[in-house]
């Protein structure tokens, strides 16, 4: 088989529909996040969805993977273990900085959790859809937030005139141009999209703004910042499909 028969058939193979029973751990975590402000117990749901299939598989109660599913896997996973041991460092220098309030030590827990699971959701929607695919999906649901954001922030008391209701959502203009260009110009995709990551974490004020709670900014760095890196990161270190 030549290389470009190859590269043609292990596209195919990446691009395959999620497994359901993922599908399923994830909306389990996302039932259990939601009912956690009616009781934190419920938290332990979202810990069953992101890891009750895991160790299911591990201990032979649960066989529903192929090798390619393995391999996802397992990426994923690894992917997950260095994005959360680098974030646990960052928060530990962040805490011993000096003048951080009680609850932002309170909070840790909550952020590495929360950057490990995404971390893993990332990198499997990659590798089951191809970097190109799944660097677009992710522009266009970012896109459509941060649009969805810029109305609601002109309506209703926050209401300045009909310039800034037509003018604010063209800042989601370029993610859906750049969700356009990733599988064109995948290279040139991938370099604008880190570039626009770091700009965005310095456009938010992210660990500058004291008045800013740990998680608040954390959570913030992860829904906004992370799919614009995790991208543009895709892009530039898959080979072009």
């Amino acid at each position: 088989m030549t290389e470009t028969s190859t590269t043609a058939a292990d596209t195919r193979a990446r691009r395959r529909p999620f497994p359901i029973v993922c599908l399923l751990a994830i909306s389990l975590g996302a039932v259990g996040v939601a009912l956690s402000s009616w009781s934190p117990w419920m938290l332990l749901l979202a810990g069953a969805g992101a890891f009750g299939p895991g160790l299911l598989r591990e201990i032979g109660w649960l066989a529903d993977r192929d090798e390619f599913q393995q391999q996802a896997a397992h990426r994923a996973g690894y992917h997950a273990f260095l994005a959360a041991g680098f974030a646990g460092f960052v928060v530990l220098a962040f805490l011993r900085s000096g003048g951080r309030p009680a609850a932002d030590a309170a909070d840790v827990p909550a952020l590495l959790l929360a950057v490990l699971w995404f971390t893993w959701l990332l990198s499997s929607l990659v590798t089951y859809w191809g970097p190109q695919v799944a660097a677009a999906r992710f522009l266009r649901v970012f896109g459509s937030l941060w649009l969805v954001f810029a109305v609601v922030s002109n309506i209703g008391p926050e209401w300045t005139g009909w310039a800034a209701l037509l003018l604010h959502p063209l800042l989601a203009v370029p993610f859906f141009a750049l969700a356009w260009a990733a599988p064109r110009w995948p290279r040139v995709s991938g370099a604008i999209l880190l570039v626009a990551a770091a700009g965005a974490f310095w456009f938010l004020g992210l660990f500058r703004n004291p008045n800013l709670g740990l998680l608040t900014q954390g959570f913030t760095l992860i829904l906004f910042v992370g799919p614009l890196l995790a991208g543009g990161v895709a892009l530039l270190t898959h080979p072009r499909e």
